[in-house]
């Protein structure tokens, strides 16, 4: 008979060797998991904030050079006397919607008219001079445009703003500047909020370092000075390169990445991105881990007692059969025998039954089941396999089709390469909708680029290729129009829908906007970069090769015209 106080002493010591050996591998596995976690995380936090801060500087860089390309154009063609310029202002606002005003200031720094226009009695007043502005005193004496520090309005409005200004030079004498003021918010707080949304916090500096632009989580404000050494940039840093560190004391006391990049027109772009956010997730994935421990550990210790209990019951009940069988005792099937002790009894009834065929006649049985499980068991693995190999199966073929789509992009200028130009060519080629339409190619090469690389490095020429690339996606005409890199420094532009007339008007577009990008080039032409742009149009899409042959051929007619042009 079972002693009740030893019932469940194996049981009991069964179930902590199972938890013992299922829980202590599975917390040291989660730690290391955990950790490993966190520091990818980290990592990876800081490749973006710099990536980000890259790309976001070159934007703003952008969109400022964008608009005082029109600046600089109507100051240099405009033939008017300055106090008549009043209409130009408002087709120049029209034009660039985030210009809030415009300003035209004679060669003494008053204001001569404006875009809106002032209060009446304002010009002409001591209050309409600007003489003490950079935007003015700037542009007025190095003759070049320029992208004023941060100010607030005092001619037309006191909102916070940044100024883009062109001298307005005639017969070699300083007529005036054109000025525009640009809304801070119109270009930065859009930027911000998206951060935010992404946890960073933007700052953005003038080249005193005083703020233009900071996201709320920020203590600063417009035109605070920041003298802070981890938010600010040495002025001869490269441009749109940012500069990543990880620091451990930030503005608010937290850890977390600061990166800085300076824009070419010496203003600086800073991220802060804290680590806290990881750490939140990193929490919560501990609490999660604990919680699945948690349910592990229960489902252990049902599962060890229903399976023991099962046994015991089980081993108890046949051993006492046994027994009765070997002393020839009427068998009762409806009998519950009492619990037995938990190796006694198997050992008597080893002793009785010893030598009996009916031992191994159970034996055999107890095998077979065992066999029949460990079958069923083999087929859930194998099942179990099939499945995964599909999962697996499914996965390449998803990473074939991303590798496919990354195979057609040229990695360094982000333009297709040439796999991916010949690729578009065919669905141009194949598509019937476009069986009739007319199409238009440019084939362009920058000029004197092997000197480029030669004089600045590679690197540099690397930035030079982007930024050119940069400004020839800002010419096209939509998704409709195909960029793609086919050689080291020479590019292809497919153009739908579109004849000789207007290819001319894209290609001139693209060479003008280069040249305007003002990129230095000590051996190109006028000490800037240029490009060179041959032109072909045809009318439908048939003979491909053909029409960039002929835009092929036109490129080296305007290589020895004199390069920096195009021709057709």
């Amino acid at each position: 008979m079972a002693h009740p106080a030893r019932q469940w002493t194996l049981r009991r010591r069964f179930t902590r060797l199972l938890l013992f050996a299922a829980l202590i591998p599975a917390l040291l596995f989660s730690a290391v998991m955990l950790w490993q976690q966190y520091r990818a995380s980290r990592t990876s936090l800081g490749e973006r904030v710099g990536l980000s801060a890259s790309l976001t500087s070159t934007s703003i860089d952008d969109f400022m050079r964008s608009r005082l390309a029109g600046l600089t154009l109507l100051a240099s063609t405009r033939d008017a006397p300055l106090a008549d310029w009043s209409p130009d202002l408002d087709r120049l606002r029209q034009a660039y919607p985030g210009l809030t005003s415009a300003l035209v200031v004679d060669a003494t720094g008053h204001v001569v008219a404006a875009s809106p226009a002032p209060p009446p009695g304002v010009l002409g007043t001591p209050a309409s001079r600007v003489d003490d502005r950079d935007y003015f005193t700037v542009p007025a004496r190095t003759r070049k445009p320029h992208v004023s520090d941060a100010f607030r309005g005092r001619v037309v409005g006191n909102t916070p703003l940044v100024a883009i200004s062109a001298p307005i030079v005639r017969n070699d004498e300083l007529v005036g500047v054109l000025e525009a003021s640009i809304n801070v918010e119109s270009f930065a707080r859009q930027r911000g909020e998206a951060f935010r949304m992404n946890g960073y916090e933007m700052l953005l500096l003038d080249r005193g370092n005083h703020v233009i632009h900071a996201t709320g989580g920020l203590p600063y404000g417009f035109m605070d000075a920041v003298s802070d050494p981890r938010l600010t940039i040495e002025a001869d840093a490269p441009s749109n390169t940012a500069r990543t560190r990880f620091e451990h004391d930030m503005l608010d006391g937290s850890a977390g990445y600061v990166a800085r990049a300076r824009m070419s027109s010496g203003w600086t772009l800073v991220l802060v991105a804290p680590v806290r956010n990881l750490l939140l997730s990193v929490g919560r994935n501990t609490l999660v881990l604990l919680a699945l421990l948690m349910l592990v550990s229960l489902g252990v210790l049902a599962a060890t007692w229903l399976q023991l209990r099962d046994l015991a019951q089980g081993t108890g009940h046949l051993l006492d059969t046994l027994r009765k069988f070997a002393l020839g005792d009427p068998l009762d099937t409806g009998e519950q025998a009492p619990m037995p002790r938990e190796l006694q009894p198997v050992a008597s009834a080893i002793r009785d039954m010893s030598g009996r065929l009916n031992t191994a006649y159970g034996e055999l049985s107890n095998a077979l089941i065992t066999q029949r499980d460990l079958a069923a068991s083999l087929q859930r693995v194998v099942d179990d396999r099939d499945q995964e190999i599909a999962d697996r199966t499914a996965e390449l073929r998803n990473a074939v089709d991303e590798l496919e789509k990354l195979a057609s992009i040229d990695a360094l200028t982000g333009a297709l390469n040439v796999r991916g130009f010949r690729r578009d060519i065919g669905a141009l080629v194949e598509d019937p909708e476009c069986e009739d339409m007319s199409v238009g190619a440019l084939i362009i090469d920058i000029d004197h680029f092997k000197a480029y690389n030669d004089r600045y490095g590679h690197p540099a020429g690397d930035t030079a290729l982007r930024r050119v690339v940069g400004a020839m996606q800002s010419c096209m005409r939509g998704a409709s129009d195909t960029l793609a890199r086919v050689g080291g420094e020479e590019f292809a532009i497919l153009l739908r829908d579109a004849d000789i007339a207007l290819a001319i008007e894209v290609a001139q577009r693209i060479c003008d906007t280069v040249r305007d990008a003002r990129i230095p080039h000590a051996d190109g032409i006028d000490g800037v970069i240029t490009i060179s742009i041959g032109i072909a149009a045809q009318p439908s899409p048939e003979l491909m090769d053909h029409l960039l042959s002929q835009a092929d051929e036109a490129l080296y007619r305007a290589k020895r015209a004199g390069r920096g042009r195009i021709s057709r």
